[in-house]
């Protein structure tokens, strides 16, 4: 069954898109997991520069949103706004400005979770500016550590739907200076547990919120260590398929959907939906997975909300049975009293070390730029 018989191409070559695509897998497999991320991030503001140059105006706006201690070497300033933050977590039904917000402080690309999405602002209620955003998803089917740590079994998550009471949050992300120099990310990864959370989850599917999973970007040393509300469950196998850029990606994908329907169908209609194409097109292009497998492993990390969250994850009580944590009970409280210390120790010790990073990390200035610039001018910060 020929790809021109469903599109009209008589050209297509397959085996010139073939070596195409081996040979961007073969360049992608040679970069560290920081430049992986990066590259990617450089793609997703690049692959359309016009449409990326139009949202100028947007840009000026939402960089006027973020929080910035006014005089972040004024010790005595600094500390005071450290203390008067009272952050709020906010649901937010605006995705395209949460978009855009996420994209340019983000460190990795954005890619919406298919199945249930939520987005959030973290804000300082005081001045209504943006400390960082959060945003929960379908859980992800299987993760080893996490699902070891539970005593999951296939049948809790499936036949009994207790997968429904967990979710998976892909962004936590706090805005620059505050990440590095305050531990902003601690706080952010913080808030994503509170009431406010819990609650729209269970408003907008009518589960309760028993437990999420997250995991760090880079291995199992990140932001979410020494955290109280979130235990480190250890490592990813990393065992994941290399995805290609989109300019071979999209025509094998097209090439699959052409010529075989059901199997592209069935694997888009799937948990990983991307890596299931890219196995199938591995498969007819006689590709060995192991030969492109990124081996980037990522630290997973669990918020367990009740004292026998475990036990109800497995079937074993009912939802009236269940005790929540002192903790998550005490919400936002229990945050800022952990929080604003630490966060405050932090900046007078770098301060004091001269060590201090005052500038946002912020992506406007990569559209447009070469992948050499990009690489010379953000790779050093991709990793704080």
């Amino acid at each position: 069954m020929s790809f021109e018989k469903f599109t009209g191409e008589s050209d297509f070559d397959f085996e010139l898109n073939k070596q195409k695509f081996i040979e961007n897998l073969d360049y992608l497999k040679t970069m560290s997991v920081e430049e992986s991320t990066l590259y990617k991030k450089w793609q997703e503001f690049n692959k359309d520069v016009e449409k990326s140059r139009q949202w100028a105006t947007q840009i000026d706006t939402i960089r006027n949103k973020l929080w910035t201690p006014t005089d972040i070497y004024n010790k005595e300033l600094t500390i005071q706004e450290i203390e008067n933050l009272d952050p709020i977590i906010e649901f937010t039904k605006n995705a395209s400005e949460w978009t855009l917000v996420r994209k340019l402080i983000h460190t990795m690309d954005w890619n919406a979770n298919p199945g249930r999405n939520q987005k959030y602002y973290v804000k300082d209620r005081t001045t209504d500016k943006i400390l960082g955003l959060v945003s929960l998803g379908s859980d992800v089917t299987s993760i080893k550590v996490r699902d070891d740590f539970l005593g999951w079994k296939k049948e809790d998550k499936f036949e009994e739907h207790k997968l429904n009471n967990t979710a998976i949050a892909s962004t936590i992300v706090c805005v620059q200076p505050l990440g590095f120099n305050m531990l902003g990310g601690k706080l952010i990864a913080s808030m994503t547990t509170s009431s406010n959370v819990r609650e729209q989850w269970k408003k907008d599917y009518d589960d309760l919120l028993v437990g999420i999973t997250t995991t760090s970007l880079y291995g199992i040393h990140s932001q979410y260590n020494g955290i109280p509300l979130w235990k480190t469950l250890g490592e990813s196998n990393g065992k994941i398929l290399i995805k290609p850029d989109d300019s071979v990606y999209l025509v094998w994908n097209q090439w699959l959907k052409e010529n075989h329907y059901e199997e592209h169908l069935k694997a888009v209609s799937n948990t990983g939906p991307k890596q299931n194409v890219i196995n199938r097109i591995f498969k007819h292009l006689e590709i060995k997975p192991k030969e492109y497998e990124h081996g980037f492993k990522r630290g997973v990390y669990f918020a367990n909300i009740y004292e026998n969250g475990k036990e109800f994850l497995r079937s074993e009580i009912k939802e009236e049975d269940l005790i929540m944590k002192p903790k998550y009970q005490q919400d936002t409280d229990y945050i800022n009293n952990w929080w604003k210390p630490k966060a405050i120790k932090r900046y007078t010790k770098l301060l004091e070390q001269n060590r201090i990073k005052p500038d946002s990390l912020f992506y406007s200035n990569i559209i447009g730029m070469t992948w050499e610039e990009a690489k010379e001018t953000y790779l050093k910060e991709v990793g704080r």
